[in-house]
């Protein structure tokens, strides 16, 4: 999965106990539910200090542990950093935002004239260094985002500040001017914070590759209850405790190691063995024999993650509006959800906004006439001077056949098995599809997904509940729109959202731009997955977060006790 800010709700996964229920009822208050074991959310027993978590990610980081770089958005990059640099606000389980242990209390906001942010900073925040955590620190932040030599993912927000017209009256506030309003701010700014005498005169695009130090001293730099120990490439990443949190406690557990383990059988087979205490693993038919395990608890909370597949406009063929709807028309995806998720949640369904989740109360459905409609491939195809010789052979468009490349995620066992329905329905209207099945690191690095490297690509975007994040990757030239996708329409009323306050006419303009984004198909919406955090009875205060912030959002609150599994 890759990391995006922007915005959704979900539905709940499994057929036991209430989550049926919760998926029915379209709930989105985003809290999860616990099924097998003793359940799960915030335990009554007394903490206990020490001991190692192993979680098992199906993930591991790529190109660089740097997440804030261009290549480097994985879901798990954040996942294993977020408690070792964290941000200025965070998105909760249920939804909402709130500030960190970074600042003082809520943000001061002026909403006009001009539109203004101050932030005044916890007192007692410093790095596990000691240095405080200053304003200056904040300054440095902004134009870290800012230089163009940095390769960053995004600058939404900070390319609208009046950077000249900063104030620090003091070394624990900074005000920001904007100018323009910019709606999505608790999202997209300070995500995370940068330490100034760090990485001050570093080159930004090398720092922290393989380890998360500062680059002056070799030791580990954070702000969160954990710090970085070691990373072994291939294998595992371990955080430990950071004795100099600043928190209302420090972390209670010694270390969380990562191990990493890219295919989803394997990691089933290692929490029911014991090899591992905690996996976070995308949905899989075979997670649901996990709900009669006794010593392990599961939960599965509405989300923001959603499945699509893409159309790279570089490819001269797939540049032409004709032969993306006929993939789209080909595509039944109503059959995939029929075959894939009977067993897994039978009320699934099909997902038909690019910005909005199905169960948000601003989704408007504008893919729904897309899909299952092989006739109207064919017909779309031939009427735009494409042939073939008979109705099994490949279509040729301007002397070309054709036959693209498919990439996605190896060892995600749903995703090549949606691949070979995908194949079989596109063989049927004359279209080749060839997997391109790789590790997560090259599909969604400079050889993949961030260098543009792909005709097809199905993957998820996991994101928060602002849908400001959707701006940097439907506009024209937006830092993660990969596919050189560019409608000037789409782009004005993605952009006028992101300066719209008034959260109804925010909405109505994003569900503009997704009405032209339906007429254009730049990404055929397939389905919205859930989430499903599955770790053993010992591990207490485990509470699933849906949004980007993932299961690791209150690390420091985990602890391993004995009780959690009589």
């Amino acid at each position: 999965m890759v990391l995006r800010r922007r915005s959704a709700l979900l539905i709940a996964l499994l057929l036991t106990l209430s989550l049926i229920a919760a998926a029915c009822g379209g709930s989105d208050d985003g809290d999860g539910e616990g099924v097998g074991g003793e359940g799960a959310g915030e335990s009554e027993l007394e903490p206990v200090e020490g001991g190692s978590l192993t979680f098992g990610a199906e993930q591991e980081p790529a190109d660089s542990l740097n997440g804030d770089l261009a290549c480097c958005t994985l879901f798990w990059q954040l996942v294993i950093v977020n408690r070792i640099l964290i941000n200025a606000y965070d998105a909760t389980p249920d939804f909402d935002y709130e500030p960190t242990e970074l600042l003082a209390g809520e943000a001061e906001v002026q909403e006009a004239d001009p539109f203004q942010l101050t932030y005044n900073i916890n007192p007692a925040a410093e790095w596990n260094d000691g240095t405080p955590i200053t304003s200056e620190d904040f300054m440095f932040t902004i134009e870290t985002f800012l230089n163009e030599k940095n390769d960053m993912s995004t600058r939404a927000g900070y390319e609208v500040m009046d950077v000249e017209n900063i104030e620090m009256p003091d070394d624990k506030t900074i005000v920001i001017p904007f100018t323009e309003p910019y709606a999505g701010w608790k999202d997209a700014l300070f995500h995370p914070l940068f330490p100034a005498h760090a990485l001050e005169g570093e080159d930004f695009n090398k720092v922290w590759t393989n380890e998360i130090v500062n680059p002056k001293t070799g030791e580990p730099i954070a702000s969160g209850p954990f710090q970085f120990e070691s990373y072994n490439e291939g294998s595992n990443l371990t955080i430990v405790r950071n004795e100099n949190w600043y928190g209302d406690h420090l972390a209670y557990l010694d270390e969380i190691v990562f191990q990493f383990i890219p295919d989803t059988s394997a990691e089933i087979q290692a929490v029911r063995g014991g090899e591992v205490d905690a996996i976070y693993p995308q949905p899989q038919l075979e997670l649901v024999d996990l709900t009669t395990e006794e010593d392990i608890t599961i939960e599965s909370s509405a989300g923001t993650t959603w499945e699509h597949i893409d159309f790279q406009y570089g490819n001269p063929l797939l540049a032409e509006d004709y032969v993306r709807k006929a993939i789209a028309q080909g595509i039944d995806r109503q059959a995939i959800i029929d075959q894939l998720f009977v067993d897994i949640n039978p009320d699934l369904e099909l997902l038909n906004n690019l910005i909005f989740m199905s169960n948000s109360p601003e989704y408007e459905a504008h893919f729904q006439d897309y899909g299952g409609k092989p006739e109207e491939a064919i017909a779309l195809l031939e009427d735009n001077g494409c042939t073939r010789d008979g109705e099994d052979a490949i279509f040729e468009c301007n002397g070309e056949p054709l036959s693209f490349g498919f990439l996605s995620t190896a060892g995600n066992a749903l995703r090549e098995l949606t691949f070979e329905i995908v194949e079989e329905q596109l063989r049927e209207v004359g279209i080749e599809v060839k997997p391109e099945f790789k590790d997560a690191a090259v599909t969604f690095g400079n050889q993949g997904l961030s260098g543009s490297k792909y005709d097809l690509i199905m993957f998820a975007w996991v994101g928060n509940p602002d849908p400001s994040g959707s701006v940097e990757i439907h506009k024209c030239e937006g830092t993660q729109n990969f596919q050189a996708y560019c409608n000037e329409e789409v782009t004005d009323l993605l952009e006028e959202s992101d300066v719209t306050i008034d959260p109804a006419a925010r909405a109505d303009l994003m569900n503009q731009a997704d009405a032209l984004m339906a007429e254009d198909m730049p990404i055929l919406p397939m389905y919205q997955k859930p989430t499903f955090f599955a770790f053993t009875n010992r591990l207490q205060n485990a509470i699933d977060n849906a949004t980007e912030n993932g299961p690791t959002w209150n690390a420091e609150d985990w602890f391993l006790s004995d009780e959690g599994s009589e």
